[in-house]
């Protein structure tokens, strides 16, 4: 007895090619809608890191250059590499003056080992204290560093340890390590001494795309863009960058009630990361004026 042929079942050439030809148009599909949503997160990824380093820069640099010693703030550059530098300070206290405490006055003619100041150091500083600076004027326009605290032996300020205690009669009582006669012209109402800690510099440069942070390294008199010492990334994807210091009102001596106002550090700086960019325009003022 014999059984009926029955066809094979299957697909063809024709039915296959079809169905992979359906399911490539709808993976096209599927692709072109998540598409937008996933480069919209990247684009959004980008503009937050953009923002997050736009914010580092600004924070870190207005909170530095508050505590600049005046007259400090300096820039140089080397092509599209620029660095800002300044003497940091760790507080500023006012001194007595010729005749004001006899035995405890800062006079300005004579060598001194110790002074003593009307009020304590603001803010309150800690140890060590690496130098302090009395004067720092820099210099008028024709004897330029005449009264410039990063040059050497200009008696503005000290180049070792001081040490910071209690005044029985109150204030602060400073004692230098090494006897010194500050020689720069103040005015009675310019009576500032003020503890540094050592140089700051942020440098920033758009061909390493970074903005870097040093400290922890000696006090020169010339400025570089290699400061050296411990650094600190404070931003990335940098494009691009400028950086200028205007000065605090001249005049020598300063006048009897003192500059209205210090100076002030100006950053222009591009971010770009993926096609997003963001410029970031600084202005830091310093806390202090002479």
């Amino acid at each position: 007895m014999s059984r009926p042929v029955t066809p094979a079942s299957g697909f063809t050439l024709v039915e296959l090619t079809v169905a992979i030809v359906i399911a490539a148009i709808i993976a096209g599909f599927i692709v072109l809608f998540l598409d937008a949503p996933i480069q919209s997160y990247f684009a959004q990824t980008r503009r937050s890191d953009l923002v997050d380093s736009a914010n580092r820069i600004s924070h870190t640099v207005t909170a530095d250059v508050r505590t600049a010693l005046p007259n400090s703030l300096r820039v140089t550059n080397s092509g599209r590499i620029y660095a800002l530098e300044f003497l940091a300070t760790q507080g500023v206290a006012r001194y007595f003056g010729n005749s004001e405490n006899p035995g405890g006055e800062l006079d300005m003619s004579t060598p001194v080992m110790s002074f003593a100041t009307l009020d304590t150091f603001d803010p309150a500083a800690n140890p060590p204290y690496n130098h302090l600076s009395v004067g720092n004027l820099g210099g008028p326009p024709n004897v330029p560093n005449t009264y410039d605290a990063y040059v050497p032996g200009n008696n503005v300020m000290t180049r070792t340890g001081v040490t910071i205690a209690a005044n029985p009669g109150g204030g602060d009582l400073v004692t230098l390590s090494t006897s010194m006669t500050f020689r720069a012209p103040v005015t009675p109402a310019a009576h500032n001494a003020y503890l540094v800690s050592g140089p700051v510099s942020y440098v920033c440069n758009p061909t390493a795309k970074t903005f870097v942070r040093y400290s922890g390294y000696p006090v020169r008199a010339a400025q570089t863009i290699a400061p050296g010492g411990v650094s600190a990334l404070i931003a990335h994807d940098v494009l691009n960058c400028a950086i200028f210091v205007v000065p605090a009102p001249g005049g020598y001596p300063p006048p009897a009630g003192g500059y209205p106002y210090g100076e002030l550090a100006i950053l222009s700086v591009v971010l770009a990361n993926g096609g997003e960019t963001l410029q970031v325009f600084l202005e830091a003022p310093a806390q202090y004026s002479q």
